[in-house]
């Protein structure tokens, strides 16, 4: 009974979240001319030189692909997924997260930041590098935090938008 209360309460508080967020807040996406690979390492060194630890790579071009007929979506031309190359990184920020939980013990679901970079079959030769911009809290100390964070996501995406390949 406690458990359906406290879930209840969490799902209330999460949708006011949004709500006041104005919404589901929209990735931040750069573009850059460069291989693939060359600004994977990009992205993997920005946030390794932070002193942070990548918990997970996540394959999405070869997780469409694989999936691709049980969800019945091959596309025109034979294709499985509109990326010839996607992939995602989860990490965190020991000394951001405490002060996002300090601020407010909820801000734990900003947690894990996530970055993302991907190359469309529409533009070979094209990588899109951006992050999910977490949704925090409505309180004026989770505002500060959020725009750390974001501000902490945007530079490591502007340093591989910048990188010279």
């Amino acid at each position: 009974m406690l458990r359906s209360k406290l879930l209840a309460l969490f799902i209330l508080v999460s949708v006011g979240w949004i709500s006041a967020a104005g919404g589901e807040a929209a990735p931040e996406t750069r573009a850059v001319k460069a291989a693939f690979e060359d600004v994977l390492l990009e992205l993997q060194d920005a946030i390794i030189e932070r002193g942070l630890v990548i918990d997970y790579t996540g394959h999405v071009d070869k997780m469409l692909e694989r999936t691709a007929d049980a969800a019945g979506s091959v596309t025109e031309g034979g294709s499985a997924s509109p990326y010839l190359n996607a992939k995602y990184m989860q990490f965190c920020s020991a000394a951001l997260t405490h002060e996002a939980v300090s601020a407010n013990p909820q801000n734990l679901a900003i947690c894990p930041y996530l970055v993302y970079l991907y190359e469309a079959r529409s533009e070979p030769g094209v990588v899109r590098i951006g992050y999910r911009k977490p949704v925090f809290g409505p309180s004026k100390a989770s505002r500060k935090v959020e725009a750390k964070i974001n501000a902490f996501l945007s530079d490591i995406v502007d340093q591989v938008a910048a990188a010279d390949y």
